[in-house]
């Protein structure tokens, strides 16, 4: 019986390890989910919204907000979310935020990023790639709008 309680406590730790870390990625997807929501509904006033997400992660995302609807391609999107790639062929009208810093520095037609850092979410908008999309966030975001990186 002696060695069944190490073994007990071992499968006990990794529970709890296993219980904690699926609560944390429940609650940073329920956190970008409210990020997202408030982006698309400070962009898209009083409209139905389609989005579309680069990676499996994104898609769900967007599939929990229920004022938006998930766009079958980047093509037909109101609002695109990458990390790496980016498709050519998109509306001038369409809206690209990243999560990914790097490519938000790199891309040009990104006008702002949502992404963690040292555990913690981070929104920054770009000014100047605004401007020229003509697009506006609501009063909420002013402290995210930078004019450069």
């Amino acid at each position: 019986m002696s060695f069944k309680t190490p073994y007990c406590f071992s499968l006990l730790l990794l529970i709890a390890f296993i219980t904690s870390s699926l609560h944390g990625e429940v609650s940073k997807s329920h956190t970008e989910t409210k990020i997202i929501e408030r982006i698309a509904e400070s962009l898209f006033p009083k409209q139905t919204i389609t989005a579309w997400g680069e990676t499996d992660y994104q898609k769900n995302v967007i599939r929990q907000y229920k004022k938006i609807k998930e766009a079958v391609n980047s093509s037909d999107a109101d609002l695109i979310i990458v990390s790496k790639n980016l498709s050519q062929n998109l509306s001038s009208n369409t809206v690209i935020i990243t999560t990914e810093y790097e490519f938000l520095k790199k891309n040009e037609r990104v006008i702002g990023a949502f992404f963690w850092q040292k555990g913690r979410p981070n929104l920054l908008f770009l000014r100047p790639r605004m401007e020229k999309a003509n697009i506006s966030l609501g009063h909420e975001f002013n402290r995210y709008i930078e004019d450069e990186l």
